[in-house]
Protein backbone atom coordinates (compact mmCIF):
# COMPACT_ATOMS: atom_id res chain seq x y z
CA UNK A 1 0.00 0.00 0.00
CA UNK A 2 1.18 3.61 -0.25
CA UNK A 3 2.97 5.68 2.15
CA UNK A 4 3.07 8.71 0.73
CA UNK A 5 -0.25 10.89 0.27
CA UNK A 6 -0.03 11.17 -3.22
CA UNK A 7 0.40 7.87 -4.31
CA UNK A 8 -2.92 6.86 -3.12
CA UNK A 9 -5.63 5.92 -5.14
CA UNK A 10 -7.98 8.54 -3.64
CA UNK A 11 -5.43 11.02 -4.69
CA UNK A 12 -5.22 10.26 -8.38
CA UNK A 13 -8.92 9.45 -8.85
CA UNK A 14 -9.40 12.99 -7.35
CA UNK A 15 -6.93 14.66 -10.23
CA UNK A 16 -9.08 11.93 -12.60
CA UNK A 17 -12.11 13.40 -11.80
CA UNK A 18 -10.92 17.18 -11.79
CA UNK A 19 -9.15 16.84 -15.27
CA UNK A 20 -12.35 14.69 -16.50
CA UNK A 21 -14.61 17.37 -15.47
CA UNK A 22 -12.74 19.69 -17.62
CA UNK A 23 -12.78 18.28 -20.69
CA UNK A 24 -16.47 17.47 -20.33
CA UNK A 25 -16.79 21.47 -19.71
CA UNK A 26 -14.83 22.34 -22.47
CA UNK A 27 -16.25 19.70 -24.62
CA UNK A 28 -19.86 21.16 -23.77
CA UNK A 29 -19.13 24.51 -24.32
CA UNK A 30 -17.47 23.68 -27.97
CA UNK A 31 -20.88 22.26 -28.73
CA UNK A 32 -22.77 25.48 -28.19
CA UNK A 33 -24.28 24.35 -24.46
CA UNK A 34 -22.81 26.73 -21.82
CA UNK A 35 -23.22 24.72 -19.14
CA UNK A 36 -20.97 22.59 -16.16
CA UNK A 37 -19.95 19.03 -16.01
CA UNK A 38 -22.11 18.58 -13.18
CA UNK A 39 -25.36 20.09 -15.26
CA UNK A 40 -24.18 17.78 -17.90
CA UNK A 41 -24.30 14.98 -15.61
CA UNK A 42 -27.77 15.82 -14.01
CA UNK A 43 -29.22 16.26 -17.56
CA UNK A 44 -27.97 13.02 -18.40
CA UNK A 45 -29.24 11.08 -15.29
CA UNK A 46 -32.76 12.94 -15.50
CA UNK A 47 -33.00 11.52 -19.63
CA UNK A 48 -31.85 8.17 -18.64
CA UNK A 49 -34.69 7.88 -16.17
CA UNK A 50 -37.05 10.86 -16.09
CA UNK A 51 -40.06 8.00 -17.50
CA UNK A 52 -43.49 10.25 -17.69
CA UNK A 53 -42.93 12.07 -14.59
CA UNK A 54 -39.42 13.08 -14.14
CA UNK A 55 -37.17 11.93 -11.28
CA UNK A 56 -37.28 13.15 -7.92
CA UNK A 57 -34.52 15.19 -7.36
CA UNK A 58 -33.67 13.14 -4.44
CA UNK A 59 -33.16 10.26 -6.39
CA UNK A 60 -30.75 12.50 -8.82
CA UNK A 61 -29.14 13.80 -5.82
CA UNK A 62 -28.62 9.79 -4.50
CA UNK A 63 -27.65 8.84 -8.02
CA UNK A 64 -24.55 11.57 -8.01
CA UNK A 65 -23.58 11.36 -4.94
CA UNK A 66 -24.42 14.85 -4.32
CA UNK A 67 -26.25 17.08 -1.19
CA UNK A 68 -29.98 17.92 -2.12
CA UNK A 69 -28.74 21.80 -1.73
CA UNK A 70 -26.28 20.88 -4.70
CA UNK A 71 -28.78 19.55 -6.89
CA UNK A 72 -31.64 22.31 -6.47
CA UNK A 73 -28.46 24.81 -7.17
CA UNK A 74 -27.75 22.63 -10.42
CA UNK A 75 -31.29 22.16 -11.42
CA UNK A 76 -31.92 26.18 -10.80
CA UNK A 77 -29.36 26.87 -13.03
CA UNK A 78 -30.78 24.11 -15.65
CA UNK A 79 -34.04 25.67 -15.27
CA UNK A 80 -32.81 29.50 -16.28
CA UNK A 81 -31.15 27.94 -19.53
CA UNK A 82 -34.50 26.13 -19.75
CA UNK A 83 -33.26 22.64 -20.12
CA UNK A 84 -35.07 21.35 -17.30
CA UNK A 85 -38.70 21.73 -16.04
CA UNK A 86 -39.25 21.65 -12.42
CA UNK A 87 -42.73 20.28 -10.95
CA UNK A 88 -44.11 19.42 -7.81
CA UNK A 89 -44.59 15.55 -7.24
CA UNK A 90 -48.29 14.40 -7.57
CA UNK A 91 -48.41 12.05 -4.53
CA UNK A 92 -46.43 14.17 -1.99
CA UNK A 93 -46.09 17.61 -2.32
CA UNK A 94 -42.71 18.61 -0.52
CA UNK A 95 -40.68 16.08 -3.59
CA UNK A 96 -39.48 18.21 -6.56
CA UNK A 97 -39.58 16.26 -10.31
CA UNK A 98 -37.13 16.93 -12.63
CA UNK A 99 -37.78 16.56 -16.28
CA UNK A 100 -36.14 17.55 -19.52
CA UNK A 101 -37.56 20.42 -21.57
CA UNK A 102 -37.94 20.49 -25.28
CA UNK A 103 -34.18 22.42 -24.72
CA UNK A 104 -33.05 19.47 -22.58
CA UNK A 105 -34.09 16.65 -24.77
CA UNK A 106 -32.16 18.31 -27.56
CA UNK A 107 -29.14 18.83 -26.00
CA UNK A 108 -29.16 15.57 -24.41
CA UNK A 109 -29.41 14.05 -27.99
CA UNK A 110 -26.54 16.03 -29.51
CA UNK A 111 -24.16 15.58 -26.66
CA UNK A 112 -24.95 11.95 -26.07
CA UNK A 113 -22.82 10.79 -29.27
CA UNK A 114 -19.78 13.51 -28.53
CA UNK A 115 -19.62 11.82 -25.02
CA UNK A 116 -20.00 8.55 -26.36
CA UNK A 117 -17.08 9.24 -28.39
CA UNK A 118 -15.14 10.61 -26.11
CA UNK A 119 -15.28 7.98 -23.88
CA UNK A 120 -14.05 5.80 -26.02
CA UNK A 121 -11.06 7.98 -26.43
CA UNK A 122 -10.37 8.08 -22.92
CA UNK A 123 -10.57 4.33 -22.58
CA UNK A 124 -9.07 3.39 -25.76
CA UNK A 125 -5.87 1.33 -24.50
CA UNK A 126 -8.04 -0.62 -21.87
CA UNK A 127 -9.49 -3.58 -22.27
CA UNK A 128 -12.34 -4.70 -21.11
CA UNK A 129 -10.86 -7.20 -18.19
CA UNK A 130 -8.49 -4.16 -16.85
CA UNK A 131 -11.94 -1.97 -16.66
CA UNK A 132 -13.60 -4.56 -14.72
CA UNK A 133 -10.92 -5.02 -12.41
CA UNK A 134 -10.26 -1.46 -11.70
CA UNK A 135 -14.47 -0.81 -11.37
CA UNK A 136 -14.14 -3.70 -8.80
CA UNK A 137 -11.94 -2.53 -6.84
CA UNK A 138 -13.10 1.59 -6.70
CA UNK A 139 -16.33 -0.32 -5.76
CA UNK A 140 -14.79 -2.15 -2.67
CA UNK A 141 -12.77 1.22 -2.36
CA UNK A 142 -16.20 2.85 -1.62
CA UNK A 143 -17.99 0.25 0.39
CA UNK A 144 -15.29 0.68 2.42
CA UNK A 145 -15.22 3.83 2.94
CA UNK A 146 -19.64 4.35 3.11
CA UNK A 147 -19.61 1.61 5.71
CA UNK A 148 -18.33 3.34 8.33
CA UNK A 149 -16.36 0.49 9.75
CA UNK A 150 -12.64 1.80 9.04
CA UNK A 151 -11.84 2.21 13.02
CA UNK A 152 -10.01 -0.59 14.55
Amino acid sequence: MPMRFEDGLGYLVHHLMYAFRQMLSEQCAKSGYAITSDELAVLMITAQGQGETGLKQTDIADTLAKDKAVITRLVSSLLKKKLVIRAADCHDRRAVRVCLSAEGSDAVAHLRPQLELLLRKIYRDIDQQEFDITRDVLTRILNNVSSGSLSG
